[in-house]
């Protein structure tokens, strides 16, 4: 038997995705299995190894477990730690992104990333975006723009395509009003777009995509 193959797959899909694979239900279930097979097999090695124990102390003598036994203790202790960390790694890795994903979005879920989640997941990520929300709206600090871009900005100018309809007007700070009709470009701030570009209503353009 491979032991940690599955937990290990776990993992591989992590690496090999570009955001998220789709929840392995069936992968965590084996890995679950795994160390469920194991904790039998090592209880059952334990009570040998305590029986033979206390008979070794009735007879005045104290024993460890049989030196037979021993590799087998070692090795299914260590296939349930390793299973364990890989259950632990994917779980938390995948709620990182999710975490990240909510302020990239200003906690609107893409329809195409929500079809990879689980429903544990999904209800992860609606209670983080309702407790951000409250933080964001209550205390001293409820001015400050919470889903802007954490990193200090190159430019304050970008150039931008419309690529989601029904968008009508917005205000922006320094060109007025501007109507976002679908297949449009414009010149404008960061700060007045970054939201809209994050939910995919707009596409920022490099320089060879420009006007």
């Amino acid at each position: 038997m491979n032991y940690g193959q599955r937990g290990r797959e776990l993992l591989l899909d992590l690496k090999r995705s570009d955001w998220l694979p789709s929840y392995n239900e069936d992968g965590v279930r084996a890995t679950l299995q795994e160390i469920n097979s194991h904790t039998e097999e090592l209880t059952v090695l334990v009570r040998a190894a305590n029986r033979v124990n206390n008979d070794a102390q009735q007879q005045g003598s104290t024993s460890g477990p049989a030196i037979e036994n021993r590799p087998s203790l070692i090795l299914h202790d260590a296939s349930i730690r390793r299973n364990k960390r890989c259950l632990l790694a994917y779980h938390a890795y995948r709620i990182d992104k999710l975490r990240v994903l909510r302020w990239e979005t200003s906690g609107t879920m893409p329809p195409a990333m929500k079809f990879v989640l689980s429903e544990a997941e999904v209800d992860f990520f609606n209670e983080y975006d309702k407790l951000a929300s409250r933080h964001a709206l209550g205390g001293p600090m409820a001015s400050l723009d919470w889903n802007a871009d954490q990193n200090p900005p190159e430019e304050n100018f970008i150039q931008v395509r419309v690529v989601q309809s029904g968008l009508g007007r917005i205000e922006t700070e320094m060109c007025g009003t501007v109507e976002l009709e679908v297949g449009s470009m414009h010149y404008l701030p960061r700060g007045d777009v970054e939201n809209l570009i994050r939910s995919g209503a707009l596409v920022q353009l490099s320089g060879e995509e420009s006007f």
